[in-house]
């Protein structure tokens, strides 16, 4: 049976992942960390950026991609269909689906979509996550994103 604990755990996790998103699409580097605990691991599609352990290579990484936004929300990520399971206390994992977006493509940015500016969807995605409880603070501990569309790499 289900507790008001888990439910808070539940939503508090839930929250991270919306505030993981916001935190890129605003190009908030503080924010993004903040989510991570220092040792994260995230399996990314070798097209964004392949496999990366540790949050100074995850945040030099989101830096390149920012280096072609001039604006905030210049990329949005709708997440959905979140699911999650507590493993222990201190600890869960989940998924969910990825809408990914580019709003504004620059003429020669590697940022771009099959369909240029009117088409910004960018990719459809699955995030599978790991995530740990540090200081009363839930964090991501592991990240793969998988990509179904446009390029399928499960």
């Amino acid at each position: 049976m289900m507790t008001l604990e888990d439910l808070l755990a539940r939503e508090a996790i839930r929250e991270l992942r919306v505030a993981y998103s916001t935190a890129f699409d605003t190009i908030d580097e503080a924010a993004v960390r903040a989510n991570f605990i220092d040792d994260i691991v995230c399996e990314y599609p070798v097209a964004y950026g392949g496999p990366i352990q540790g949050v100074e290579k995850v945040i030099a990484l989101f830096r390149q991609t920012w280096a072609h936004c001039k604006y905030p929300y210049d990329t949005v990520h709708f997440i959905g269909n979140h699911a999650i399971e507590l493993t222990g206390p201190d600890t869960a994992r989940g998924h969910c689906m990825l809408l990914d977006f580019v709003n504004r493509q620059g003429d020669g940015s590697p940022i771009r979509t099959r369909g240029g500016h009117d088409n910004p969807m960018l990719l459809i995605g699955r995030y599978e996550d790991e995530y740990v409880k540090r200081d009363g603070a839930w964090k991501f501990a592991r990240i793969k994103l998988t990509t179904a569309w446009p390029d399928r790499n499960v």
